[in-house]
């Protein structure tokens, strides 16, 4: 607090006397909050309110002493503050204003005590675990046990607006797992839950954490990545992916990158400082980003946490997986075409790392409801989750493969390995969303699921091909002849789920986008089966609007696909149907020579998200990312150019 000095021109306020140890003044002592007990301590500063000390009055007594300025009171460039008692001090009104306004704004858009109680009592889905684990900052084991009531609290009046919006953050985190009284979870557009839900992330987001100035703290830290679980969990992943960067760029300029705990880091909290743990900070900024940018096609952050294998050996087996899945990833990020040999050590090195792990560990945990603990749920949770992760890179390090001939051994290893890991990450999401009778709402699990389903129905397009085309040949799809019929079935019980999810949220675009291709996908593999023999052809599809569509042509016997901003994807008939058992047809000479779809005049013209049209953040760029990973980049042509893997 500034000083008051003891001119013997101005009055003498009498001092009070005071217990020993009191160190509050008297603004925070009416907020409740705690004072840094400085000469004027931070609470006053940033409100702009005088910074009373309880050895003086509570209220000034004259006019002249309610408006204190340094100059006032006698303090000149040259007086020593620190030589003199707590008295004093007056910032600017417009500073008041300001600092009241915005936590006004923020305190507003929390939700009455009658709503908070009713909130607190309903059941919660696996999502408020999973939310839990992604934005663990802290080595604080009573945070893991906290009570709703304890979690969905504002901060006391005068408190710092990074710390009002983080209990906004979490309440919007929390209602997005809820399960309401019908069952349904993640409440839907319109209702009551919802529109708490999206006005508290809003709120917080627009007034702080998009504000540079307010978020250069671990706490901002925290607030940017809640930002980003939250519109990763609703689907926004473009947006989650921004947030993951500006909390990166922010952790930076504290030195967060070193992964050491800096005595100048910045702290709003002093509990914050006592658990706060940098290492686990900059992993799960590096985690984060390297999902979303594997998901999204995206580049990695130049963010690292551990670098090399040795320094993982000192974490735990089920610490150690998840970091050397996000070296792999970025490695699969920065992987250049189909480096052979970059692919053999990446898929050792998620063999070693599975097999770090018991061997009932990878068996799918059990998370119907009252078969464990919370503890033992938010294990399993992130268990499943672990497991969706190394199946999913095993899937995007061997996709280059699946078409392709011209590998010999090792492409049927690879094209085997995809389409097993599809399948365990569909039986996998099938256990996860079956298992919970509320169906809760987790977007990203649909988008892996998304890729290992169209990853494994093409499989068995090209299963039907080969087998039409060489009927005596053996090659790896061949092994799958016999796994049709579940494998199907698996897709198929897939899209009723997807399509339960569409009907209880009328508009749902993904999901309404990823039944489009899935279900036009089955229709080829059911033609494929019995006898039609397709060629597939990919083009620009320039002037075709940027909705997914999927039409049937050639008079029923052809399908097209209208993916935006890759193109279109056609399947032309070539054979005949056929009413008796799948044998040879004729084929066209140049479908009948080898392995693989051709894919015909990609043009890159067709890459760029145009703004301002709707829809630009449905999909966004995780169907480019598959189907690039399948045929490649859809700017490298030939002379002619025509793509074609054959």
């Amino acid at each position: 607090m500034a000083i008051l000095s003891d001119h013997d021109s101005e009055p003498t306020l009498k001092r009070r006397k005071i217990r020993k140890g009191t160190q509050s003044c008297w603004e925070c002592k009416r907020r409740k909050v705690r004072c840094s007990g400085e000469q004027v301590c931070q609470n006053c500063q940033r409100r702009g309110t005088p910074c009373i000390g309880q050895d003086l009055p509570d209220e000034p007594q004259s006019a002249e002493i309610s408006i204190l300025t340094p100059e006032s009171i006698g303090i000149t460039a040259d007086a020593n503050p620190t030589a003199t008692t707590r008295s004093l001090y007056t910032t600017p009104s417009s500073n008041n204003t300001g600092s009241d306004d915005l936590e006004q704004a923020l305190q507003s858009a929390w939700p009455s005590q009658h709503e908070i109680d009713l909130i607190t009592k309903l059941p919660i889905g696996l999502s408020v675990f999973f939310h839990n684990g992604v934005c663990t900052l802290y080595n604080n084991p009573t945070s893991q046990q906290s009570s709703p009531e304890d979690i969905l609290q504002l901060p006391p009046r005068g408190s710092h607006p990074v710390l009002i919006a983080r209990s906004l953050l979490l309440l919007g985190n929390y209602l997005q797992g809820i399960v309401l009284p019908d069952g349904r979870s993640s409440p839907k557009p319109g209702s009551k839950y919802h529109n708490i839900m999206c006005h508290a992330v809003e709120t917080a987001i627009k007034l702080v954490t998009k504000n540079e100035d307010l978020v250069n703290s671990v706490e901002g830290i925290e607030c940017i990545m809640l930002e980003a679980a939250y519109q990763n969990y609703a689907g926004n992943l473009h947006q989650a992916w921004m947030a993951v960067r500006r909390a990166t760029t922010t952790s930076q300029v504290l030195g967060l990158h070193r992964c050491v705990s800096s005595p100048s880091l910045k702290f709003l909290e002093p509990q914050t400082r006592t658990y706060f743990n940098a290492e686990m900070t900059c992993f799960r900024l590096v985690q984060m980003d390297a999902y979303l940018g594997l998901v999204l096609g995206l580049p990695r952050g130049s963010l690292q946490a551990h670098g090399n294998l040795e320094d993982l050996q000192k974490f735990q087996p089920v610490d150690r997986i998840d970091r050397i899945h996000c070296l792999v990833a970025d490695r699969i990020l920065r992987r250049k075409g189909d480096d052979l040999s970059e692919t053999q050590e990446l898929d050792l090195l998620l063999e070693k790392a599975a097999s770090d792990m018991p061997s009932q560990w990878w068996l799918m945990p059990d998370l119907s409801p009252g078969s464990c603990t919370k503890s033992e749920l938010a294990r399993d949770t992130n268990r499943l989750m672990t497991q969706f992760s190394q199946y999913h890179l095993l899937i995007r390090l061997h996709l280059p493969y699946l078409m392709r001939s011209s590998f010999g051994g090792y492409g049927d290893y690879s094209k085997m390995t995809a389409v097993n890991a599809s399948r365990e990450t569909l039986s996998r999401y099938l256990a996860f969303r079956v298992n919970n009778p509320a169906h809760f709402y987790c977007r990203g699990t649909d988008f892996l699921c998304f890729i290992a389903a169209t990853v494994l129905c093409l499989a068995h397009i090209e299963c039907c091909r080969s087998r039409q085309t060489q009927p005596s040949g053996q090659n790896a799809f061949s092994l799958l002849v016999h796994t049709r019929s579940s494998d199907i079935g698996l897709v198929e019980k897939i899209t009723e789920i997807i399509q339960s999810i569409a009907q209880d949220f009328d508009e749902d675009v993904i999901a309404s986008q990823i039944l489009c291709v899935l279900n036009q996908l089955l229709k080829i593999v059911g033609k494929v089966a019995n006898g039609v023999s397709y060629g597939v052809e990919a083009g620009d599809g320039v002037g075709e609007g940027l909705a997914y569509h999927g039409e049937e042509t050639d008079g029923g016997e052809g399908l097209q696909l209208q993916i935006p901003h890759f193109g279109t994807i056609e399947f032309l008939r070539h054979g005949i149907q056929r009413s008796g058992p799948v044998t040879t047809v004729s084929q066209n000479p140049t479908l009948s020579t080898g392995e693989g779809l051709d894919f015909l005049n990609v043009n890159g013209s067709s890459m760029a998200p145009v703004p301002g049209i709707d829809g630009e953040w449905d999909m966004q760029g995780i169907d480019l990312a598959l189907f690039e990973g399948l045929f490649g980049e859809s700017s490298v042509l030939d002379a002619t150019g025509t793509l074609s893997w054959m």
